[in-house]
Parts: C-alpha cells; structure tokens; sequence
C-alpha cells in the first residue's frame, strides 16, 4: 500500500522580539528522504504558520486520518506542545502510527514512552534512514516488526524496547535537498522583521566536537561534528535564491565554522556564483581566531554578524561548563570581528552553580562595551544532559515545566543566589545593555545598515514593553484556548 505520513511541527509562541519561525531543518530533510526512498505521499503542517494553528491542525487531522504522523520537537522548551500534538493527533485518528523525534524525545526516551500513551515509536537520534525504513514497513507489513531497524524504542507488553542504535550518516551531501515544495515558503511567520522576505534560515551542518556539560546538541549527535561540503552548502543557497528569493541567510547550527577546509571551499563556491548575499552564524571563539586571515574575505562575501560563544570569563564557571576557552581568548576573537567590521553577537551564560552578583558584573562589564547585540541567557540543565544529572542528583532542580526550559527562565539556584535573584540581575543588565546611547544612537544613525536594523529591533522590543504594550502573535492560542473556543470539539 503507498502510506500517507504527515509530519507535524506544532503550534509554537513566537519570541516577541524576533517576530518570526524558521521552519524545521529536521522535517524537511526527513520529507525529502522519504520522497526519495519510498512510494509514500507526504505533507508537512508547520503549524505555527497556521492562521489558527491548532484548530487547522485539529481539522488536517481528523480531515486526512494519515497512515502515519510524525510530530517533531527540536527543543526541551517545546515539548509540552509536542506532547499536546502527539495525544490531539491519536484522539482524532485513533488508526494513525504516531511517531515522535528530535533531541529532546531522544534523550528523554524512557520518560516519554513510559508517560505519553498515545505515542507508537520514538527515533531516536538521526531520523531520515530510520523514519523512511518504518514507513517502507508500515506500507508492506503493517508495522508488525520493527526489531531489526535500527534507531527505535517502543513499548511492547509493558516494557519500552530499543533497537539497537542507528549509525550517523558518514556523508551528509547524500541526503536530498531539503524539501522546501512541501511549505509555504510565503507564510507570514517566514517574514524577518527588519530584514523582509529576504532572509530565511538554513542549516548545513550537525553536532559539534565539544562537550561542554550543559549541551544537549552535542549528547544528541554524539559529540561529533559534521557537515555538507562547501560545495553542497553554495548549492543550497542558490537554491533558494533563485526559487524563493532568499538572499539573507542565518546559519541556524551550532557552529557554522568548525572545519577550515569547509569553510575555505564555502568561500571559493560562494565567490564563484556570483551571488550577492549576506550571512550571520554562530562559533567557537578558538575558530574565528583560527579563521583570522579568511575574516576579510568572508566580509567581502556578506558575512554581517557572528554569534560568539563568550558565555562567561570567570575560569572557575568556564571549567564547570567544560569550556575551554578563556578571557584573553574571548578577547581576541571579539578583536578580530571588529577590526573587519562584522558584528558581534556575544552570548553569554547567567546561573552557574559558581556564579555570584560578582562573577555577573564581570562578565557584563566585559561586554557591554564591546558587542553589538547581547543574548543573556539563563544557564539551563537540559534533560541528557551532565549538567542536567549533576543538578538533579544534588536536588538543585526547582522548576518541572519543562516549557520554561528556554533559557530564560532560571530552573536553578546558584551557590550563593537564588532563582529569583538570578533572573532579576538578567533583566537589570539587558536594560543597562539596550539603554545605552550608543545603541539608542545607532538605531538612528550608524552608517552599517545592518546594525541599524538590530538596533532598531531592538529598541522597538524595549519601547513596547516600557509602555506595556507588548506584542501579540496574531492567531496564537493555546490547545485549551482552541477547544474551549470550540466548544471542546477539537
């Protein structure tokens, strides 16, 4: 039989300061690998692009009764919905196989199978060979057995099974591209404030080689790196520029830079094509240090803006994150952005168990000055995570939703302050940072036309919450909103 699968991004908040969604990496590139491997027919529901995102997703759902769902959850933040979507999706089509993945969901297998009935399979790790053998399966057999396919965990007579684990793809240029004919590429949500219809953003690599202790991005790819070729990466972009007319792209991956022969080959295609673009990623601070000499011509090609992992300068929170970096070397690589006039994005940790008001101060001296955007963000224990199990073994963990997982919300106390002093020194200092007159200024008047744009982003976000008059998403509402509204038809 040919199975129908539909795959389902739930409905999502927006952060109100981006205003925006970048579709799933994870789903589009499972799509094309199912188009490319089997006889099934798909659709991808990204509902958050949704003008009534689980109302419509209610209506596709009980509308289609697909053979197969598979709901994604990319971030432990976005769990909740996923669970909500997993449990909606098997009440409206009972017959369904409802299958779920993603970092979260892979490193939560137990929990998740052991607590969300409505769930069939999870996959676990790296989905595109293991969800397309289990749709091949479905369609000949049913989905009677599924031992002998690698990557799965299931329930079976009260007891949660794995398969044994599937292999990373060696070579990521084999897989298709990602299955951008299955969206609408036009969506509303797709529309970066300030930058337009233009930017859109991708992803070329997976993992990173590090393993600092509160990643799970590293746990969930196995502490490896690796990435498309230059090569395959320019491919993409001229993709999606000539169909789609994308010519700001945001590397949305853990670090962009990882390999200097990638890069080097990445810069070589990029000059070649002739594309006028521009670009932003994120990177270790040893590799931009590593990358000095090509800074010029990665500036020459578009490059506007790296998001550096700084994350703190006090060594004794550095060596607890298992960062190996320090602040001489954070320093230097700040230098060499700004000497080629890229802009620099610090990011930087608040809530280590070692953290005081004195190590915040430091930290915020250290860059209040030197960045052009600051992302402040809560140290999180994510579930798989060393920093997770060391914070749950000493009973520091005093925050279950795990929809306050984002970063923003602090889940732990430190050694010497609490939640609430944690995440009220986070607000004072991200007022001190967006108040500063060089930023007020900017948004005015700097002649980068890129920093003008962050900045008046920026002060737009301060402005409406100043007078309280925060932005609202249009159409957004929760699962128990919609029902309600429904008259819990839905």
């Amino acid at each position: 039989m040919i199975v129908h699968i539909v795959l389902v991004d739930p409905p999502h908040k927006l952060f109100a300061g981006l205003r925006m969604w970048t579709p799933s990496f994870g789903l589009l590139s499972l799509a094309a690998s199912v188009q490319a491997k089997t006889e099934a027919t798909v659709e991808i529901l990204d509902c958050t692009t949704f003008t009534d995102p689980w109302g419509d997703l209610a209506h596709r759902i009980a509308a289609d009764k697909p053979d197969l769902i598979g709901v994604t959850c990319s971030a432990t933040c976005l769990s909740p919905e996923a669970v909500e979507a997993i449990k909606l999706a098997k009440k409206l089509s009972p017959q369904s196989v409802v299958v779920a993945g993603g970092s979260h969901f892979s490193l939560a297998a137990e929990e998740m199978l052991s607590s969300i009935e409505e769930l069939d399979y999870l996959v676990i790790g790296e989905g595109e060979e293991t969800f397309a053998a289990l749709a091949s399966r479905i369609a000949k057999k049913g989905g009677e057995n599924v031992d002998d396919i690698p990557g799965l965990a299931f329930r079976r007579d009260g007891t949660i099974v794995f398969t044994k684990p599937r292999n990373l793809i060696t070579d990521l240029d084999a897989l298709p591209m990602p299955a951008y004919h299955l969206l609408d590429m036009e969506a509303g949500a797709y529309y970066w404030h300030g930058m337009g219809r233009r930017a859109f953003g991708i992803s070329t690599s997976r993992g990173c080689g590090d393993r600092c202790a509160y990643c799970s991005e590293s746990q969930f790819w196995g502490g490896r790196w690796r990435g498309r070729s230059g090569r395959a990466v320019v491919e993409e972009i001229r993709y999606l520029n000539r169909h789609y007319g994308k010519s700001l792209f945001v590397f949305n991956e853990n670090t962009f830079n990882w390999s200097r022969a990638r890069v080097e080959e990445f810069l070589q295609e990029l000059g070649r094509s002739g594309m006028k673009i521009n670009f932003w990623f994120q990177s270790r601070v040893r590799d931009i240090i590593r990358d000095a000499d090509l800074m010029a011509e990665f500036k020459r090609l578009g490059l506007y803006e790296v998001m550096l992992g700084v994350e703190s300068i006090n060594p004794q929170v550095l060596d607890h994150y298992h960062k190996r970096q320090d602040r001489a070397l954070a320093q230097e690589a700040i230098d060499i952005l700004r000497r080629h006039d890229i802009m620099v994005m610090t990011n930087v940790m608040f809530g280590d168990w070692y953290d005081t008001g004195e190590t915040l101060q430091e930290i915020f001296a250290f860059v209040k000055r030197q960045g052009d955007f600051l992302v402040l963000t809560v140290t999180t224990p994510l579930p798989g995570t060393r920093y997770y199990e060391e914070a749950k073994q000493a009973g520091l963990i005093e925050e279950q939703d795990l929809g306050c997982y984002d970063f923003m919300h602090p889940i732990v106390p430190t050694k010497y302050l609490s939640r609430d002093e944690v995440g009220a020194l986070q607000q004072k200092y991200l007022r001190k940072y967006y108040t500063q007159p060089r930023i007020i200024w900017g948004a005015l008047f700097n002649r980068n036309p890129f920093r003008r744009m962050a900045y008046r982003l920026i002060m737009r976000y301060v402005w409406e919450h100043a007078t309280r008059r925060p932005w609202q998403q249009p159409g957004y509402r929760t699962l128990t909103e919609a029902a309600f509204l429904a008259g819990g038809n839905e």
